[in-house]
């Protein structure tokens, strides 16, 4: 259990009190690398990501508004930086094999069979996962591995719940087109 709330600290660093934002990133920047991490597949540009992050969350405290959690709108945040930089740095990506870098990150804690599969089909959905366009990816990783509610996730990507259901339905559809492609058999969501 946490001594104070992440709105209580976020509304503490919009009045003023910068050392506040220490205990929020201490909470959530392994998470927000992570996520930026598979949206950039590269190290470096995710660390340039997580930075701005926390650098806008600073700036932007104030306009934290209390109708959702802290962390759906770090997350939105992190999503919108996380677009602009692949937008702003199309030309000169270069996307690195994550297997160089880390072990796994990639363990849903929303379906075990995924986790239970062994080391082999875990390698097989970051190859199929990396392979889709950013916008599934990005509902993919929040949805399942971030957030556990549709409207936690619909809060960080900025839409209804609803649409958050249907844009995650779309995206395991087409993780279970590239996953069977790559193995010549889909599993199940």
């Amino acid at each position: 259990m946490r001594a104070v709330s992440d709105e209580q600290l976020i509304e503490w660093v919009a009045n003023g009190d910068s050392s506040c934002l220490g205990t929020l990133f201490e909470r959530y920047h392994k998470g927000v690398y992570s996520f930026c991490l598979q949206m950039t597949r590269n190290p470096e540009y995710a660390e340039d990501v997580v930075q701005d992050v926390f650098i806008k969350v600073l700036k932007k405290a104030g306009s934290f508004r209390h109708d959702g959690t802290f962390k759906g709108w770090l997350f939105n945040i992190a999503r919108n930086a996380t677009l602009d930089y692949l937008r702003n740095n199309r030309r000169h990506r270069h996307m690195v094999p994550l297997d160089n870098y880390t072990e796994s990150k990639l363990v849903d804690r929303h379906s075990a069979e995924v986790a239970a599969a062994g080391a082999q089909k875990i390698k097989l959905l970051e190859r199929a996962l990396a392979m889709l366009p950013e916008q599934f990816q990005e509902v993919i990783w929040l949805g399942r591995f971030e957030f556990g509610t549709f409207e936690e996730l619909a809060q960080a990507l900025g839409c209804k719940t609803g649409t958050a259901r249907v844009r995650m339905h779309r995206a395991m559809q087409q993780l279970k087109v590239v996953y069977a492609e790559i193995d010549g058999d889909p599993f199940d969501d």
